[in-house]
């Protein structure tokens, strides 16, 4: 790649969801706008976000990336690791 080049960046409207509604942790909701560099791992920023979150409640995360025309752009679901605690159970 020449140096003086720039990849892509996306816009893109992102969210995480579980249990079908988007997650809000202390009264933040998990959801807005996500400029993304465009390449084979573009969505890794999501899914290390999404795994962040599972991990925190203990359950499984969607996460979600639409472009400026409403078409999904991708999707994923991750899972908590083992030694995860439910917070919504505490």
């Amino acid at each position: 790649m020449n140096p003086n080049t720039r990849p892509g960046v996306s816009e893109y409207d992102t969210e995480l969801r579980s249990g079908g509604e988007v997650v809000v942790l202390d009264g933040m909701a998990y959801q807005g706008r996500t400029v993304l560099v465009e390449g084979p791992e573009m969505f890794e920023p999501l899914e290390r976000w999404a795994k962040g979150v599972a991990e925190t409640l203990g359950e499984p995360v969607t996460w979600r990336a639409t472009d400026r025309k409403g078409e999904l752009a991708g999707r994923g679901t991750v899972q908590p690791g083992p030694a995860a605690q439910n917070l919504r159970a505490l």
